[in-house]
This record gives structure tokens, sequence and C-alpha cells, in this order.
């Protein structure tokens, strides 16, 4: 199961990309560049759409489990859906909430109950959005993937709590490898909503599905703890300086590092992949020394990001070169 699920991700991640990358400027979606973008062509997005066909296959012939396929695919379809053709943030919102309830139902008929039925339905929709939130340059978003969901397998094999979500994970991971070649160092085509909102709902759904007590979450929390701490710090900066949450922004650390400071896409995704797989395994060796030390870490881990964001937003940007780029082009 393993190895089919591994090839299945691999293969159609790679040729999902591949098609979007050759027809996407006649029939996918571009993603035209602004004063607020990463990229400086207009560029096809929606080559997510392979990692969520590689789900979709893997689900149904490899590990027959229907419920979290369905579920998963109509995440990636309302993202697809919005790549096309641009939902209201409030329709789009409504949207996640619902798919998500769907997902927390059924729950006991208590008040603890019902405060896990909130919870769980937050905590997907607001892992899918910050999964797309932080999909931004070149690579980020799929060199995360191979690492949280490689992670979870990992995880769910050691506790032997549930097979499926084992061989899924590795098919997602496999499926982002797969789409990383039409993506970085140059990009030939985006990942889109209906990729990164797929990918966010997804990680968070599996966590649903292994969580059996606070440290399992704890656990799992920290396989996806920079695009958490990113996105968050994040908003409440912007929502500090009274910024609309909704608007377009790159405001971001990876942002800043990529377009202020100059750094190149790759090399800024690629540290925040090692960053995330060392703190994955951290968290996965705390995991077993009990709740003190998995609190240990995460308390680590905040301190530390808090004190490099403030460090690296501190520095003096080199001038708003791709701005002056896109411009450039567009007066041409």
């Amino acid at each position: 199961m393993e190895t089919a699920s591994v090839l299945i991700g691999f293969f159609v991640g790679a040729a999902g990309a591949s098609f979007v990358s050759v027809a996407g400027k006649r029939l996918a979606p571009l993603d035209m560049p602004n004063e607020r973008s990463s990229h400086t062509v207009p560029t096809p997005r929606g080559g997510g759409i392979g990692i969520v066909l590689a789900f979709l296959i893997a689900g149904v012939f490899v590990t027959g489990a229907l419920f979290e396929t369905t579920i998963g695919f109509g995440m990636g379809l309302l993202g697809f859906v919005e790549d096309s053709f641009t939902l209201s943030p409030s329709i789009r919102l409504a949207l996640e909430l619902l798919i998500s309830a769907v997902v927390a139902l059924p729950f006991e008929f208590t008040f603890f109950g019902a405060a896990l039925f909130v919870f769980w339905t937050i905590f997907m929709t607001g892992t899918a959005n910050f999964y797309n939130f932080m999909d931004g340059i070149n690579g980020i978003a799929g060199l995360t993937g191979v690492t949280a969901f490689t992670l979870l397998s990992v995880f769910s094999f050691l506790i032997g709590k549930d097979h499926a979500v084992s061989v899924l994970s590795l098919a997602v991971a496999a499926a982002c490898l797969g789409f990383l070649p039409f993506n970085m160092p140059r990009a030939r085509t985006f990942m889109g909503d209906s990729g990164s909102m797929f990918l966010g709902f997804l990680f968070a759904l599996f966590a649903y599905r292994l969580t059996h007590g606070l440290g399992d979450l704890i656990c799992m929390g920290m396989f996806l703890s920079l695009f958490y701490a990113d996105a968050t710090v994040t908003l409440y900066l912007r929502f500090r300086r009274g910024e609309r949450i909704s608007s377009a922004h790159r405001s971001h650390l990876y942002q800043y590092l990529a377009n202020e400071l100059g750094y190149p896409h790759w090399a800024v995704s690629i540290v925040y992949c090692v960053l995330q797989l060392l703190i994955g395994a951290a968290s996965l060796a705390a995991y077993y020394g009990g709740i003190l030390w998995q609190t240990l870490v995460v308390a680590a881990f905040s301190l530390a990001f808090i004190a490099v964001y403030r460090m690296v937003k501190e520095i003096k940007p080199r001038g708003n070169v791709l701005s002056e780029t896109i411009a450039e082009k567009f007066n041409n």
C-alpha cells in the first residue's frame, strides 16, 4: 500500500502540474503580477490540482477511506472554484466552515462536546486559510507539504492508530514532491488555492483523526508550526495596525525575506523546510517525554520565532526591487 501510494502521488502530482504549466495559458486562470506580488510574469495557477487528484486516486483505490477522500476532495474542489472564479471572502469562508463542520460531526451534546466541535471546525478552517496565506513564493507550500505530511505519516505509523492516514499522508507528500519541479526554482505554475487550501485542510483533518489527547494535537501542530507562527504573528500585527485582514498584502516573514531583503525564493523555502523538519523531529522526541517536554518545545519555538521575526523585520530593505521590476515590465 505504501509503495503504491507514493508512486501514485508522485506521478499524478507531477502530471497535474505539468499539464497546467503547458496548457495553463490557454485553459487555466493566470496569476497576474501586481505591486503586492512576489512574481513578475503572468503564471498559470491551479497546478495543485494534481495533488488533489493523487489524493483522490489513493483514497479510493488504495486505502478505501471514502469519507476522508470525499471531504478532502470537496475542499480541493472549492479551491479550484476559487482559482477559476474568485469567490467573495464571506462565501468562501462560509463554505470552508461548512465542510469543516461536516468533519467535526457528530459530537456529544454536552458543553465539552460542543466546545470541541467549535474548536475543530475553526481549527480546520483556520489551517486551510493559514496554508493558503503562506503560499506566496516559489516552493514554500510544496516543500512544507512534503515535510509536514511525511511527519504526519511517521507519527501515524508510530502510534499505530490509523493506517489509512499514514498511507494517504505519504501519497500527498509524494504528490507535493512531484509538483515541486514545476514550481521551483522558476515557477511554471503556481499551486493555487486548489492546492494550498486543500493541503491545509487535509493536514487539520488528519490531525483530527489522529488526536486522542492533548499531547497528540501538540505534537502534530508542531509539524506545521512555522506556517502557524508566521500567519498568526502577521495577522496580529496587521490587526493592530488597523489593516483590513482580508486584503492582499506581503507582510509575512517569508515574503519580507524574499521581496524586501531580496533572498532567492528557493533559498527562503528551503530554510523554512529544513527548520520545519528539525522542529518536527524535536516535537516527535518530546512526545515520548510527556506533556512537560512538549510544553518546553512549544515555548522555546515560540520565543525563538518572535525574536527572529522582530530581528529580521528591523533589517533595512534593499529597496522595492520587485515592484520596480513589475512596473518596468508593464511600462515597456
